[in-house]
């Protein structure tokens, strides 16, 4: 009896294993239901959301504020709204920088100011005293003249230093050729721009724009919707709403056709290359999802194509990559790599046959299925971080979302299939319609680039130049 048993033991596994064909793949699982808890929201007579998400873990709390606009035209004064949110932290009405450094240091705090957002964060004990200092920085800024002198030569400082670096010099003529001067994402920061702002126009900026009608502010952390109702209340329930203007700007459009923009820079040993097409995708809209995982395959890290292509097979870079990214005005399909110069040419050529395989051949199950189990494992592990929660809420809020969008997300990949990949790349990338940015040795460069567009030259400023005399053999 107990050889039978022993026979049956080692017998029943090796039977089980036998019904299993093993040369296909097993089917992909239903996406598992998301549950994604829900902040609580509320909003004050002035019009000021307020999102709070309660998580206890720790006793910690944070407040962000988040003036929801998408950009304005700064032109012969770019950079003032970057200078503006620098001196949002540069005391109030009751009390200068050195005495706000002091009091936040005491507390144990953080407090951060941008051109459309102050964030703080402070242990539970000390949060009221830390959201009335924010209060302060947002509804009493002193704007002092003195440290606006400060940060304008620190602006100065900055673009001297970007003058000579590939990077900013590419994101500028990037910016300048794709959205244009009449586009609030075609500025260009300069000296003479940082010199025009003056206070009064970081003051209008304040008074026309940061208004608490078109704010959201998130709690996250160990609080209780009742907790920080009182102290939205208290700190921004005097913040005066009124009406902000809204601009509309020409939607830019693709290149009639391909062209390569060179800007000369002698002591380069490597290339910046710099692919770019506007594209009208929109935040939330069907084809989000879709077009992102596309980009994921492509060249979303270092398994995709682009990588594997330009770094692993042919040795042009350390790293090669693309994105695509959703915006209200205007999106954009960006790629990239740094390469060495005798490589430029090669490369270039490279990127666009591995745009053109994208959008022509067949794709690989395995491939996509690979990358879709990739983004779904990211989406569920940055569940664990409670401002994810948060910034789910204000997405939905501020782009008009589906409210079950992000419990629907895990079902939304999975339902990705190669022919809505093959979609995507055809209407998203577009070979033929690129603004293609080299940033490097023109003389070392230039040579054969001809075959893949007209060939213009820049300065760092993206302003036409005379050709470059390219190097002869």
């Amino acid at each position: 009896m107990r050889k039978l048993c022993l026979y049956i033991f080692i017998l029943l596994p090796l039977l089980s294993s036998a019904q299993i064909d093993r040369s296909k793949p097993p089917k992909p699982s239903p996406a598992p239901e998301v549950k994604i808890g829900e902040p609580s929201t509320f909003t004050l007579q002035n019009g000021l959301k307020v999102f709070v998400v309660e998580n206890d873990k720790l006793p910690r709390v944070s407040a962000s504020l988040t003036i929801d606009l998408d950009g304005i035209i700064e032109g012969n004064k770019a950079g003032l709204t970057s200078m503006a949110g620098e001196l949002l932290r540069r005391g109030t009405t009751t009390m200068n920088k050195e005495k706000l450094d002091e009091e936040i240091d005491f507390l144990g705090a953080s407090i951060r100011t941008a051109p459309t957002s102050v964030y703080a964060a402070s242990l539970k004990k000390n949060f009221s005293k830390v959201i009335s200092l924010m209060s302060d920085i947002v509804l009493r800024p002193s704007l002092p003249s003195a440290e606006l002198e400060k940060i304008r030569r620190q602006e100065l400082s900055n673009l001297q230093a970007e003058k000579d670096d590939p990077e900013a010099i590419s994101e500028n003529v990037v910016n300048r050729l794709t959205y244009g001067k009449d586009h609030p994402y075609g500025d260009i920061t300069t000296e003479k721009t940082i010199n025009n702002v003056k206070l009064q126009d970081i003051k209008n900026y304040f008074s026309t724009y940061w208004k608490p009608n078109i704010a959201y502010l998130v709690f996250v952390g160990d609080i209780t919707p009742a907790q920080a109702k009182v102290l939205a209340e208290k700190n921004f329930g005097s913040w005066q709403k009124g009406v902000v203007p809204k601009a509309t700007y020409k939607e830019p459009q693709p290149p009639a056709k391909t062209y390569i923009g060179i800007v000369d820079r002698p002591a380069s040993v490597q290339s910046l290359i710099t692919f770019i097409t506007p594209i009208p995708l929109k935040p939330g809209s069907p084809e989000a999802i879709p077009s992102s995982v596309m980009n994921s395959i492509l060249g979303g890290g270092a398994t995709g194509r682009l990588f594997n292509n330009l770094r692993e097979k042919h040795g042009f870079t350390y790293g090669a990559y693309s994105s695509i990214k959703s915006d209200r005005l205007i999106g954009a399909f960006t790629a990239t790599a740094s390469v060495r110069n005798e490589k430029t040419d090669s490369a270039v050529g490279e990127f666009l046959s591995e745009f053109k395989k994208i959008r022509t051949e067949p794709l690989n199950d395995t491939e996509v299925v690979n990358m879709k189990n990739y983004i779904s494992g990211s989406f569920a592990r940055s569940l664990e971080n409670p401002a994810t929660i948060a910034n789910f809420a204000l997405n939905i809020a501020r782009y008009h979302l589906p409210q079950n969008y992000y419990q629907e997300y895990l079902k939304n990949i999975a339902a990705v299939s190669s022919s809505n990949i093959h979609a995507m790349a055809n209407k998203y990338i577009l070979p033929e319609h690129m603004i293609i940015v080299i940033v490097g040795n023109a003389k070392e460069i230039a040579k054969g680039l001809d075959k893949y567009g007209e060939v213009k030259y820049f300065d760092i400023y993206g302003n036409p130049v005379s050709a470059q005399p390219v190097k002869k053999d």
